[in-house]
């Protein structure tokens, strides 16, 4: 009898739950590499893959405008359309660009969002989790930058200007 009670407790939660899904579709981006940006009609949504999983979005039905962004290649854009209760899915390798010349300074983002964007001049060079810690940094160029963290949908938690020396560490937090 609990069993019972337990059960009719917990289905309209369930016909909710699965009532609201039809209202949303998902977007999958299979892209190579598979850390780059995704950005759905200009917002960044995040990582295409984490731990080499690729990430499943959910996204308002309609037609959408795709672009993936990885630093180290031209970026690729992609349109779809969305259907409520359905995974669209984009497939895309991206063209390498050619090897950055040195000299280099190093900069490394730290924040508590790390699966936030890192924004320099105000284009896409990875996401926190990519900069944060004692092995990784990017290597950029000398020079003055404009740095920006926002997170998925495009809310800024951090803008910051910098000044890169070569050899040189610099971090912004």
């Amino acid at each position: 009898m609990k069993r019972m009670l337990l059960l009719l407790c917990f289905a309209p939660a369930m016909f909710v739950a699965s009532g609201a899904d039809s209202a949303v579709g998902y977007l999958k981006v299979n892209v190579t590499p598979d850390k780059a940006g995704v950005f759905v009609d200009g917002l960044y949504f995040g990582p295409a893959a984490r731990f080499a999983s690729t990430e499943k979005y959910l996204i308002a039905p309609g037609k959408h405008v795709v672009t993936m962004v990885d630093p180290r290649c031209e970026e690729a854009t992609a349109t779809v359309q969305i259907e409520a209760g359905k995974t669209a899915t984009i497939n895309q390798t991206l063209k390498p660009l050619p090897e950055p010349k040195e000299p280099f300074g190093t900069l490394k983002v730290i924040s508590k969002y790390n699966l936030a964007a890192v924004m320099i001049n105000d284009h896409y060079v990875g996401h926190v989790d990519e900069f944060d810690n004692a092995f990784e940094g990017l290597l950029i160029n000398p020079g003055t930058y404009s740095v920006r963290v926002d997170l998925a949908g495009g809310q800024t938690v951090l803008s910051q200007q910098v000044t890169i020396a070569a050899g040189k560490t610099t971090v912004v937090q």
